[in-house]
């Protein structure tokens, strides 16, 4: 492993504790409140006891990681001699990679290397993934992963579909889907990413119509380009996302793990999610 460069990312990567664990992947975390409360995502507060007070009816609102937040956790690597790569939740989402940027400067522009990913759960969580083997099994440098860092971004693909577009729009979140909108009881629309927005794909009428595209989409491309990392990611909806996975499952000939969101982007999509996050060969 190499020891003079460690990646730090943010709580919303939402991935599995081993591989945090076994990178020594330093973690910010976002924010979710709860009237007056604030909670460090993961920290302070459990996706279980997360979703049941939103099943009670509570409706919780997010924050991004402070300045100080970063410094805290930048600071005693530098002073220990490492160099820094973070990738972070789409700067179009939060605010994270704006308050990566002022911690840099505030510690005086040290080596560290703040990479917007445009995407957040495992689409920042396979990049991230993706860096560390880079790094620490397959030795390459800290420059040479920095700057295959918009290659690795480019393999990432999202597609999601949420039960009701309420809670994209509540906070603002929905970027370029904002479109659909207006007639958003009548439809149910494939979402994705693109460089860093929300967008709207497709808009079949039914979950089950926008649940067999997803997974049509995913085909094409992976066709064309390969697989490597594939999860279902859910919200408070398991069955569901089980009975998604074995179709999934059927298609590529795989195990598909299935991958909860945490607190900060289940506060935007809804607990009511279903997605393909996927990573291609090339």
């Amino acid at each position: 492993m190499n020891e003079k460069v460690k990646i730090v990312t943010d709580s919303t990567c939402y991935l599995p504790d081993e591989v945090i664990e076994k990178y020594d992947i330093k973690i910010v975390p976002l924010y979710v409140r709860f009237g007056e409360k604030t909670y460090k995502e993961h920290v302070d507060i459990t996706n279980e006891e997360y979703y049941e007070r939103v099943r009670n009816g509570e409706l919780p609102d997010t924050s991004q990681p402070s300045t100080e937040d970063f410094i805290k956790v930048y600071k005693p690597l530098t002073e220990k001699g490492y160099s820094i790569i973070s990738p972070l939740i789409s700067a179009e989402m939060s605010g994270a990679v704006n308050a990566a940027n002022a911690a840099k400067e505030a510690l005086g522009n040290p080596d560290i290397y703040v990479f917007d990913s445009w995407f957040n759960s495992l689409g920042l969580g396979y990049q991230v993934l993706e860096v560390a083997k880079r790094l620490y099994e397959e030795g390459k440098s800290k420059e040479e992963v920095i700057k295959e860092l918009p290659a690795i971004r480019d393999r990432m693909n999202i597609f999601f579909v949420v039960q009701d577009l309420y809670f994209l729009a509540r906070l603002g979140r929905i970027g370029r889907a904002k479109a659909v909108l207006g007639t958003m009881v009548k439809i149910k629309p494939i979402l994705y990413f693109h460089e860093g927005f929300v967008d709207t794909l497709e808009q079949p009428r039914t979950i089950k119509r926008a649940k067999k595209r997803m997974l049509e989409l995913t085909k094409e491309i992976v066709a064309k380009r390969g697989l490597k990392y594939i999860s279902v990611i859910y919200g408070d909806n398991r069955e569901e996302a089980e009975e998604y996975a074995k179709e999934c499952e059927a298609e590529f000939g795989r195990e598909i793990p299935l991958t909860q969101l945490g607190p900060v982007i289940a506060t935007h999509t809804g607990p009511k999610v279903l997605s393909i996050h996927f990573y291609t060969e090339r």
